[in-house]
């Protein structure tokens, strides 16, 4: 996997602005002030997230989608159930406290973040490595962290020992929300179009 810490950088970048754009999308509907923020990004050791997430023993909300385009990729955004039933109220417009378990209104209100972040993300590859990528429609799922993270390593055969893990936080007003973000793009294809990006930057 023929990725820099140059490439880090700009895919860094490119991701703190599409959870920017995604932070706005999501005040809006929910009517008040939602922070998206990027902790941050890194390439990580399969063994190592696949140890950590079999560690950590919350039950998770996920939402799976798959990123088609220029390069193909898959994106995984999973959060503690009761930080979702938090952003189920809001989405919802109910006092905080009120949704206690899983269901179908928590399933949408996660497929709605995962649909936002993935088009929020998609635009900033396009707009930054001029890259059209659209989002399919999210598979959601309701278990524990390290079930849902084997169920995307198994179905990706994973050919690469290396993932990209952005760590994301939700803050909403006082609430924070600690969250996982996967991202798992055609390794070749976005290396070029980092390379690509690199070339034009330096000659600018």
């Amino acid at each position: 996997m023929q990725i820099s810490k140059k490439h880090l950088k700009i895919l860094d970048i490119i991701i703190k602005i599409g959870m920017d754009n995604a932070s706005r999308r999501f005040s809006k509907i929910i009517k008040r002030a939602a922070l998206i923020e990027l902790v941050k990004t890194e390439l990580v050791d399969i063994s190592e997230i696949t140890e950590k997430m079999n560690s950590d023993l919350r039950e998770m909300v996920a939402a799976m989608l798959r990123l088609e385009g220029s390069f193909s990729g898959k994106i995984l955004f999973m959060i503690p159930l009761d930080g979702a039933l938090v952003l189920q109220d809001l989405y919802i417009g109910q006092p905080l406290g009120t949704s206690k378990e899983f269901d179908e209104f928590t399933e949408g209100t996660v497929q709605e973040i995962g649909n936002i972040l993935a088009s929020s993300i998609g635009n900033s590859f396009a707009s930054d490595l001029g890259s059209k990528l659209l989002p399919t429609p999210p598979q959601v799922v309701c278990d524990f962290a390290g079930t849902i993270f084997e169920s995307l390593i198994f179905e990706e055969g994973m050919n690469n020992d290396k993932i990209f893990l952005t760590e994301t936080k939700f803050n909403l007003h006082d609430t924070e929300i600690d969250c996982y973000f996967f991202l798992l793009p055609d390794i070749d294809s976005l290396t070029k179009s980092l390379n690509k990006l690199e070339k034009s930057e330096n000659l600018g």
